[in-house]
């Protein structure tokens, strides 16, 4: 049986509480910002120094260095604190996006873009571990509520904001705009919120970081590259293979590390392990929404792109609303937890496997339905999946343990992106441009995403909830 934790694992005054939460907020805030600013702005910025070609390589850059840092910047904050950790990694961030719209060099830009990627993964989950470790167990999931509004808020306010600023001719204002609450959030944390570093020598564990570092960077470019590149092109397939020699070669190290990076000890407790898994489908159909439902919108309804552009909004609206309350209920009794994640996978796999009948004559308003159901589904998500994985934590395994979560739901985007496009590629190769071929395309995107959604509905109801506490710890 797991033991969870119940208590308050860094008690603060009121004040100080308050400032460490409003703190964490304004992260996730910049962080939302940063992804959808960049993402906004990509072709703009690339065509002011006419490197358009480079659009593929700026956006691995932005996911490669997060993915890479999310673990590595967990464990860290084990060893060295979450305030340094804040600190050092948000101000470089802040620095390199300072410097950023003022650069006109290519090479300088993909440097800066990839400090910015690398600092926030070594940041990204210190607001979901601050949040853990000065609320008790029931207190989490209100927390994890607003932070998932802070990401809504930045990713939709962000990106009007800086699309709104190139508009008028102020792109680079735009640019800089994610910096503000980032430097707010890290000067309401670095006076809030005390540094836990750990007692005695500091160990990291050298071997093991750039054994995960090869094998992410090598999986990650064989993944984004094999698309285009075609998956039996002989790089393609070295990569692949070299991620596998990889694997096996970090997982010798880390069981002999003293001081493990990734401590593998965590995948023995099962209730934590099928929680990770249970993340990772969560994020699983969202590069369906993302990506092909668009496609869909604009090839198959031959409808415009600004209608294309419009299919999120309220979904959008859904995740800035709901988290907060969905927090509140499931903090209430410890049973809404598992209700609240088989919610989430239920509730995508439904707008999933509709969207999997597309045709030329359906209408636009069952993808606008479609993808705001998608938004109760991650609202419920946002404030259960964390919270529950980090109540079967030791202090100690706090920080690597919630990175971790993190780092399976990026890696979630990464492999669905390289599954639908497969899948997708497999109706329309012969005849990109054939409408039926693109109809065939997006949905059998669209069903391999439901799914997989239903798979973990049923891990959930079935395997994950037997084995979650039954009564809601006190602090």
């Amino acid at each position: 049986m797991q033991t969870s934790i119940s208590q308050v694992s860094v008690p603060l005054p009121k004040r100080a509480k308050w400032m460490a939460q409003a703190g964490s907020v304004c992260l996730m805030l910049s962080i939302a910002m940063y992804g959808l600013v960049y993402a906004t702005l990509t072709a703009p910025i690339l065509q002011a120094v006419n490197a358009m070609d480079y659009v593929g390589l700026f956006s691995i850059f932005a996911a490669l260095g997060i993915s890479i840092m999310t673990p590595i910047g967990g464990k860290l904050g084990d060893l060295l604190g979450r305030r340094n950790i804040v600190f050092i990694a948000g101000s470089m961030c802040a620095i390199a996006g300072l410097i950023f719209p003022f650069v006109d060099s290519l090479t300088l830009l993909l440097i800066l873009r990839l400090i910015v990627s690398l600092a926030q993964g070594a940041f990204i989950a210190a607001p979901y571990i601050i949040v853990g470790l000065i609320n008790d167990s029931k207190g989490r999931p209100k927390a994890m509520g607003m932070l998932a509004t802070a990401v809504a808020v930045g990713g939709v306010g962000g990106s009007i904001l800086a699309g709104w600023l190139t508009k008028i001719g102020h792109m680079q204002l735009g640019i800089i705009l994610p910096t503000i609450p980032l430097v707010i959030g890290i000067l309401l944390i670095v006076f809030s919120f005390p540094n836990d570093k750990r007692s005695g020598k500091i160990r990291i564990d050298v071997p093991g970081v750039l054994a995960f570092v090869a094998m992410l960077t090598s999986l990650s470019l064989a993944l984004n590259f094999g698309a285009s590149m075609g998956w039996g092109n002989p790089r393609i397939i070295a990569g692949l293979v070299l991620s596998v020699v990889l694997f096996f070669l970090f997982l010798a190290i880390e069981r002999r590390a003293s001081d493990p990076l990734i401590p593998l000890r965590l995948f023995s407790n099962k209730s934590y392990s099928l929680l990770l898994l249970t993340g990772f489908i969560c994020y699983f159909y969202q590069t369906a929404m993302h990506v092909f439902a668009p496609l869909a919108v604009i090839s198959v309804l031959q409808k415009d792109p600004e209608v294309a552009g419009s299919l999120q909004m309220a979904r959008a609206l859904i995740t800035i609303i709901l988290p907060l309350s969905a927090g509140i209920w499931v903090s209430r009794k410890a049973s809404n937890s598992w209700k609240a994640m088989a919610i989430a996978t239920l509730l995508a796999a439904i707008p999933m496997l509709a969207l999997g009948f597309t045709q030329q004559s359906t209408p636009v308003l069952l993808f606008t339905i479609a993808l705001a159901v998608t938004g109760i589904a991650e609202s419920f998500r946002a404030v259960s999946v964390t919270p529950a994985a980090q109540a079967t934590l030791q202090p100690q395994d706090m920080g690597v343990g919630t990175s971790l979560t993190n780092f399976f739901n990026s890696m979630a985007s990464t492999i669905s992106a390289t599954v639908f496009t497969v899948a997708y590629n497999a109706h329309t190769i012969a005849d990109p441009r054939n409408l039926f071929a693109i109809q065939s395309g997006v949905n059998s995107v669209f069903r391999i995403a439901a799914i997989v959604s239903f798979v973990g509905f049923l891990i959930v109801v079935l395997v994950l909830r037997p084995v979650l506490p039954k009564t809601q710890a006190k602090g």
